[in-house]
């Protein structure tokens, strides 16, 4: 064999096992400095999520009930006073809003459960409630009237309900911070109070400015300072305003008293 062809076979047999060991080298290499599998956050680190609930203050159980739309069905008793039926107190129930509901004075409610303070009332507080017996329809037949067809107006039979505001209470009478009577409306679409007033016996006069009321709206009238809102409304007094056996008296924005309210 000539010594070229020799050489040339050597360089080619040299190359092919250094090829070989290089690949071996790398793939070691590789298998033994190989980064470790990333770990999924989900599977080892739990996530729960947390849904804060809060509950007023004294809500109790009672309101529970009532935020699931349940609502205590009064169970009619015979009492030495009459009959009456037992209401548990809900959350946001004032004696204003029960004497409506039942169309029972406040007054009467305050006797027959011997309360003294309007105030005083608490979820779950058990009140009774005067019925009166109902009596037995009478059917009495129309009598036939026969109306003449005419241009003229027609009068609805049955016309719409007035809007009534009601005083629940004066909460806090005697401190300035805390002094507010707080009303309540019933009636059907809104009420305009720009131009009612509130008045007290020694000739304080609140002036409501432009505010509209809907059906079952709320508002608070502050005897302090402060800034207005849809639902309070600030006096801008300097000394409290009311005390117990004082009347509270709202008028319309045509003088005419709407709504009376004694002090306990």
């Amino acid at each position: 064999m000539k010594p070229w062809k020799r050489l040339t076979y050597y360089l080619f047999l040299n190359v092919l096992v250094s090829v070989c060991t290089t690949v071996a080298v790398l793939a070691i290499w590789d298998r033994t400095h190989a980064p470790a599998a990333p770990t999924s956050i989900e599977s080892t680190v739990p996530v729960s999520v947390a849904l804060n609930t809060v509950t007023p203050t004294g809500q109790g159980a009672s309101t529970t009930a009532a935020s699931a739309g349940v609502t205590p069905n009064p169970t009619v008793r015979s009492s030495p006073i009459g009959n009456v039926e037992e209401y548990q107190v809900e959350y946001g129930d004032t004696l204003g809003i029960i004497s409506e509901r039942f169309d029972v004075p406040v007054e009467e409610l305050m006797r027959i459960n011997q309360i003294s303070d309007a105030n005083s009332l608490s979820v779950g507080m058990v009140l009774y409630i005067p019925v009166t017996p109902e009596a037995p329809p009478t059917q009495t037949p129309a009598p036939a009237t026969n109306t003449p067809l005419t241009g003229g107006s027609v009068t609805p039979t049955n016309p719409p309900q007035e809007a009534r505001l009601i005083i629940n209470a004066v909460i806090g009478p005697g401190d300035l911070a805390s002094e507010h009577v707080f009303i309540t409306r019933t009636g059907e679409d809104q009420l305009s109070l720009s131009g009612w007033q509130l008045k007290d016996e020694d000739g304080n006069v609140f002036i409501f400015p432009q505010l509209e009321l809907y059906k079952d709206g709320a508002v608070n009238v502050w005897t302090t300072s402060g800034a207005n809102t849809v639902v309070d409304l600030y006096w801008g007094l300097t000394s409290p305003v009311w005390s117990s056996g004082e009347k509270v008296t709202l008028l319309d924005d045509q003088g005419k008293v709407r709504a009376t309210y004694t002090v306990p």
